[in-house]
């Protein structure tokens, strides 16, 4: 039956799987008298150097650990990604490993605490409106939400490769859409590089 909806609008999107690179983040949080005075991804600010460097074409799950009181609208540019899922974690025991590490933010240097042992409960997969291609996805306050990135276009158009030079300078971002957030320094750069040929074979 022809509903009148193009019929590539019917069909689920194809499902990311087998990243290259597995990452974690963080969402941090800076607390003054009055209230926050600060926020950070990585416990970065947001000139220091780029740490989060892709090959073009390569797929990568991000482990976002929000150690906030305040759900993140987070968006990346370039491209759109996929929820994977959301984790619960202990933020008491994890913010005291964390802050042990990383007793002073922000910092050139982030030592990262892997949030594994701190994790409660079983993962819970995307709300139904939460399943397709977005370049925004909300981080909940004391979860890991888990996204798959491919750093391509979705399309399918240009195969592994975008119709302009996405390695070219100044690269993108990666932030949180509060503006009151990214405006104090909830934003990082995200750059872009050619695959190596290792890279590339494996991408086939």
């Amino acid at each position: 039956e022809d509903s009148g909806i193009p019929s590539v609008l019917n069909r689920y999107p194809p499902r990311l799987a087998k990243p290259m690179k597995t990452r974690q983040m963080t969402l941090n949080e800076v607390q003054g008298p009055n209230g926050p005075t600060a926020m950070y991804l990585n416990g970065m600010d947001m000139m220091a150097p780029a740490t989060e460097i892709a090959a073009l074409g390569t797929t990568e799950q991000w482990n976002v650990v929000n150690t906030t009181m305040d759900t993140h609208p987070m968006h990346l540019h370039l491209v759109q990604f996929q929820l994977l899922n959301r984790q619960a974690f202990d933020l008491a025991a994890y913010t005291a490993a964390y802050e042990t590490a990383n007793p002073m933010l922000p910092t050139m240097n982030p030592v990262s605490v892997p949030v594994e042992p701190y994790l409660i409960g079983s993962p819970v997969g995307p709300d139904a409106n939460e399943t397709g291609w977005k370049d925004t996805f909300r981080m909940n306050p004391y979860e890991v939400t888990r996204v798959l990135i491919k750093f391509a276009p979705q399309d399918r158009t240009f195969g592994r490769q975008f119709s302009f030079d996405a390695t070219a300078a100044p690269g993108y971002v990666w932030h949180c859409h509060i503006l009151e957030h990214e405006e104090h320094d909830m934003m990082r750069p995200l750059l872009m590089t050619y695959p190596t040929p290792a890279i590339a074979a494996a991408l086939g």
